[in-house]
């Protein structure tokens, strides 16, 4: 039912001459408002938060209270980003007193199913973002539906994990009316990005690297799920959500399974079909974890192909029947590039046998792992292909020998012995990256002794890895010997994907020993970095495996500085996480182009947001009480003030001439502390740049570092809101900042928003 004031006047003058809004209010046999009481309604209704309209300067306030029209009022309340379009049209439909539920107002329309439609809303109170899910008024009649609806809440709620969508809230909304329906809601949290099925769609296949990281996440949540007792049961592309740094997040529990209960009636099926497992298409009910599983691998044939596993024809029974007689094509069939291993991880879990799959969501998120510390340096270039990696293989059987040659010959060098005195000649002569060698050997020398006179020949783990092999001793024994002499060990026969496995595990594990920061060294540079998990076992120093200097990272750099500013009061506590943080969100947001392509480079990102929280280092050498100061500055105090931008970057670059080498970051660094504070339109400081005169990092961080500044308390004022933040930036400070990365920040504020209440 159109909603009107009850106060009203007639301001419109014959039918004729009224305004849309007015035509459509006339539905309630009365006239439409005047601006002034559709401004008081606005207030009084919470559509329009009070604490936003104090905050406008009093002209802005007075022109809007003498608009001639409501429809004037309307169009300046969304100039003013008071309201949004969406409750505007609401507004002029009559549907206005929808807009607020329980402790919520709703802000825009997200999307819509069967069951519910989801709003962007905002609490009240708190003023944090929210999705809203309102039950839809065909479903609310039916008592079996608003039991889902809320079992949905309910399992949700339940599970605490940063890869599931959090519920927070639920509810029932009555209306002041009493001929007007309840509406049942539940309030979740709003997560910018896209679905995993229009990314797929807009961008193409991602890359095998990126793949198993995101999936990796999935598996952690679903691992978390069934924790609990919960199966979700329509895992598929368009029910994982994926933020622009790139965080997965699972939505949708609605068909959860919780093994208290069953809500739905028997013979109904469940799913979507082309994502469903065998079993889960048979009987819904007679289904464990493993049916989430083969849904996940489903979902990763996509991610990786773009293709559905199994495309719908539109002939229900002819696709439930394919489902369960067929298999996919391999992935690797649709795109050679991705790695043989990966393409049978998808294989496996998508097996139509529960028992030939993975065991648990845990083992699958292990497995992915896994190919996240590897697949980085097997996608990147090779700087100099002139010096590959070098393997060499002692074996004496000629089979056994040329089958490792063929696993290990297209990404490494290999060279090969059939005995240990051979070998020993040519690793003393050009000592190889790996040796891969046998227990027994013919001749005077055992793989044992051969490992013996290469570390007293000083070759320890830093210069030689080394893989032991046998096939006729105790696995036990084995390893035992290679606790004394060589990394690693397999017993023989091994599988394929085992000793290619193993061989590029320590290779890493010696790059580490080289090269601490955790960049693969044949990348040069480029791209993702591959770092060496905690759990990793690395030698002591020794005569054969002495001590390397670590390089000081980004992130040590600039957490120091981030304490020290924080322990002066000139940084607000998680100032160094919420910085990183932002450069990511925004990055992934930002257009793939020009310049701004650079920010889609991990290693360049990886240094941005290591560096970013040294931006205002140079503080450090401002008067305490000049900082502190609560009222306005002077032109002389704004001036020394303004030194802080120069001061920090002579600070770094001052270090920078003695500590290069150790810390490469710190050009960066200093470009970032001096023009952080210089305009888009040249009105900046210190050297008034324009455009993109200004360096792209530095420009990144400005507009980071004002949204940090209005979020929290400054001597001269208090913390702003997220909304006044996000029109401090977007409406009130034209010409300051970047109009691409300004772009970017308007689609993913809600994200920083929640960077922020995460603290």
């Amino acid at each position: 039912m159109p909603f009107c004031p009850d106060s009203v006047i007639d301001v419109a003058g014959p039918a004729t001459a009224m305004s849309d809004t007015a035509r459509v209010c006339m539905t309630t046999e009365v006239m439409i408002p005047a601006a002034q009481s559709l401004l008081t309604w606005l207030l009084d209704s919470k559509i329009m938060l009070a604490e936003e309209w104090d905050e406008l300067p009093a002209p802005d306030r007075d022109t809007l209270s003498r608009s001639a029209s409501p429809d004037e009022l309307l169009a300046s309340l969304v100039n003013l980003h008071l309201l949004t379009p969406f409750q505007v049209d609401a507004v002029r439909r009559g549907d206005g007193g929808d807009l607020v539920l329980g402790q919520y107002r709703l802000l825009d329309l997200l999307g819509a199913g069967g069951m519910g439609t989801v709003y962007r809303g905002e609490h009240l109170h708190l003023r944090r973002e929210v999705a809203v899910k309102v039950m839809t008024r065909a479903a609310d009649s039916n008592p079996r539906l608003v039991n889902r609806f809320y079992a949905e809440a309910r399992a949700v709620a339940r599970l605490q994990h940063p890869n599931i969508a959090t519920c927070f809230d639920a509810g029932r909304h009555s209306r002041a009316s009493a001929h007007a329906a309840h509406r049942d809601y539940f309030v979740m949290e709003l997560i910018p990005g896209q679905d995993l099925y229009a990314l797929i769609r807009e961008k193409g296949p991602l890359s095998p690297v990126r793949a198993c990281e995101l999936f990796r996440q999935v598996a952690d949540a679903l691992a978390e799920a069934h924790r609990h007792g919960l199966i979700h049961r329509d895992i598929k592309p368009s029910n994982i959500l994926i933020t622009p740094d790139w965080q997965a997040k699972v939505l949708d529990f609605g068909l959860a399974r919780m093994p208290e209960r069953n809500v739905t009636e028997p013979g109904t099926l469940l799913g979507t079909v082309g994502y469903m497992a065998p079993e889960q298409a048979r009987d819904p009910h007679a289904i464990d974890s493993r049916a989430d599983l083969f849904s996940l691998g489903a979902t990763l044939y996509w991610t990786l192909t773009g293709r559905e596993p199994y495309p719908e024809t539109g002939n229900p029974l002819h696709d439930l029947h394919r489902r369960l007689t067929t298999c996919p094509v391999p992935v690797r069939q649709l795109r050679p590039e991705v790695p043989a291993e990966v393409s049978d991880l998808v294989s496996r879990l998508m097996d139509s046998d529960p028992d030939m799959r993975f065991p648990s969501a845990r083992a699958a998120a292990a497995a992915l792992t896994g190919f996240g510390l590897w697949l980085p340096s097997m996608s990147l270039p090779i700087a100099d292909p002139t010096r590959r990696e070098r393997v060499m293989i002692v074996e004496d059987d000629t089979l056994a020998r040329g089958f490792m040659v063929a696993l290990l010959k297209d990404r490494y060098d290999i060279l090969e012995a059939g005995d240990a005195e051979k070998a020993l000649v040519s690793i003393t002569r050009d000592p190889p990256d790996l040796v891969a060698v046998d227990v027994n050997l013919p001749g005077m020398m055992s793989g044992p002794e051969l490992i013996e006179r290469m570390r007293a020949a000083g070759m320890g783990s830093d210069r030689v890895s080394v893989l032991l092999m046998s096939g006729g001793m105790p696995e036990e024994a084995l390893g035992g010997l290679s606790l004394s002499m060589a990394d690693d060990y397999l017993p023989k026969p091994f599988k394929p994907v085992e000793f290619v496995s193993r061989v590029r595990a320590l290779l890493h594990r010696r790059a580490a020993y080289s090269n601490p920061s955790g960049t693969h060294p044949g990348a040069a540079g480029i791209g993702p970095t591959v770092r060496i998990p905690a759990s990793t076992t690395v030698r002591p120093a020794s005569p054969s495996n002495p001590p390397t200097r670590a390089a000081a990272t980004p992130e040590t750099l600039s957490l120091t500085v981030s304490r020290l500013l924080a322990e002066t009061n000139l940084a607000a506590d998680g100032h160094w996480a919420r910085i990183a943080r932002y450069i990511r969100a925004l990055a992934g947001a930002v257009a793939d182009h020009g310049e701004y392509a650079r920010l889609k480079d991990d290693a360049y990102l990886d240094l941005l947001a290591g560096v970013a929280p040294v931006y205002d280092i140079g503080l450090l050498a401002i008067p305490r009480g000049l900082l502190m100061k609560p009222e306005k500055l002077d032109s002389d105090e704004q001036a020394i003030m303004q030194s802080h931008t120069t001061v920090g970057s002579e600070i770094l670059q001052g270090v920078a001439g003695k500590l290069i080498s150790e810390v490469p970051c710190l050009a960066m660094a200093a470009e970032v502390a001096r023009s952080h504070h210089e305009r888009w339109d040249g009105g900046g400081y210190p050297d008034q740049l324009v455009g993109t005169e200004t360096p792209l990092a530095a420009r990144v961080v400005a507009l980071v570092a004002v949204y940090e500044a209005l979020r929290v308390r400054r001597p001269h004022r208090p913390a702003q809101t997220h909304s006044r933040a996000v029109r401090v930036l977007t409406s009130d400070s034209p010409g300051q900042f970047d109009p691409v990365l300004l772009a970017a920040f308007s689609a993913v504020s809600a994200r920083f928003d929640q960077i922020h209440l995460a603290g």
